[in-house]
């Protein structure tokens, strides 16, 4: 039976019905101009799709947002949604505005936004805390700290910023003051069970090379001298410090008096606290008052002799040392001075302008991870 045209046209008008239901639900979000059309495999949609996706960038661009949905901001700015399908992108007909990134704001890695769009890094990429651009031995993050340029490197933080203490224990020199007799008056200095004495009277100088092989005391005469040196060649054949302490015997102060002594009851005994005053002569400048000293009544200072090293990335990275608490050394054109220890902390002090005196101390290298 042959279909009635009546029937015929009653389908195609609702199937262009259908199409025009569907092409106004399908497309009007994005407002695409009349005369697109879905042939030549969607090109002229591809090509609206690109030229609005354009505009978007430029958008931003204008605005100052480096990318969409930033990530890590403290205090987050607006963004502007795109939806994008398999063709084409479709702009909501009402676009919340767009803000601009905020300078100040602070993303998770420490880092200012203003700070990283000034030197051209991504506000997004929390990487960029890492990255040493201009080759330094600094990350961005420390040159953000020190207030330097991170793409210049003769613009960079001090480099005794980066020093790690790779420092050993310390080992304690005993000094104390254990004999006098007729005007001369000793001061012994012992390392481990080796010790060495020097005998002498105020205005006397002397030196004492000591570290944890030993210790060694010269007189300041011609003789000794030619010893002192000949043991400081032997030392740096071995790779072994040999800082020399210079001392001064200053003055001696008799002090004998009576003590209760609460062993003895309370009753009162005679007490020799007479000082002798030695003065070191190196980066530790200064007096040492010793105590006369007994086996029962025992007064002893201790001086660190133990070895210090420290370790740089700077220059390609490497290891400098062995120094000793007192020793002087240079580094990137300046002088520095070990002038104290606590465990593995090294305090050092500046000993060239513009921060002669100034004293710092210097963080214990982080331990290797061994690997799995």
């Amino acid at each position: 039976m042959k279909p009635s045209p009546w029937f015929l046209g009653g389908v195609a008008a609702a199937g262009l019905a259908g199409l025009a239901f569907f092409g106004v639900a399908f497309f009007h979000p994005g407002k695409i101009s009349e005369g697109e059309h879905m042939g030549g495999a969607g090109k002229p949609l591809l090509a609206e799709a690109k030229k609005r996706a354009e505009v978007v960038r430029q958008a931003r661009k204008q605005t100052g947002e480096a990318a969409q949905g930033l990530m890590g901001l403290k205090g987050g700015a607006g963004e502007h949604r795109v939806f994008v399908s398999a063709q084409l992108v479709y702009l909501p007909e009402n676009a919340e505005p767009v803000q601009p990134l905020d300078p100040e704001l602070v993303t998770e890695d420490g880092l200012r936004v203003g700070w990283k769009m000034q030197h051209d890094f991504d506000p997004a990429d929390p990487g960029v805390k890492d990255e040493d651009p201009d080759g330094d031995g600094f990350t961005n993050l420390e040159e953000f700290l020190a207030k330097t340029d991170p793409t210049k490197k003769e613009d960079s933080p001090a480099k005794e910023s980066k020093l790690k203490s790779r420092s050993g224990e310390p080992v304690a020199m005993a000094v104390s003051f254990p004999e006098k007799s007729g005007g001369l008056y000793s001061i012994r200095f012992q390392v481990g069970t080796k010790r060495r004495e020097f005998k002498g009277k105020p205005e006397d100088a002397f030196w004492v090379m000591a570290g944890p092989d030993g210790v060694e005391v010269y007189r300041d005469e011609e003789k000794d001298r030619k010893k002192m040196e000949e043991a400081r060649g032997k030392a740096k054949e071995a790779g072994k410090n040999s800082h020399l302490i210079p001392l001064k015997f200053i003055s001696y102060e008799e002090k004998i008096g009576m003590e209760k002594d609460a062993k003895a009851g309370g009753v009162e005994v005679e007490v020799d606290n007479s000082v002798v005053v030695v003065e070191r002569k190196d980066a530790v400048a200064g007096p040492e008052n010793l105590i006369f000293s007994t086996p029962q009544r025992p007064k002893v200072a201790a001086w660190d002799v133990g070895d210090i090293r420290f370790y740089t990335p700077v220059a390609g990275g490497t290891e400098l040392g062995p120094f000793r608490v007192g020793e002087t050394f240079p580094f990137e054109g300046k002088e520095f001075a070990v002038v104290g220890r606590e465990g593995k902390k090294i305090q050092l002090q500046h000993r060239s302008d513009p921060d002669q005196g100034k004293k710092f101390w210097v963080p214990p290298e982080a331990p290797t991870v061994p690997a799995p």
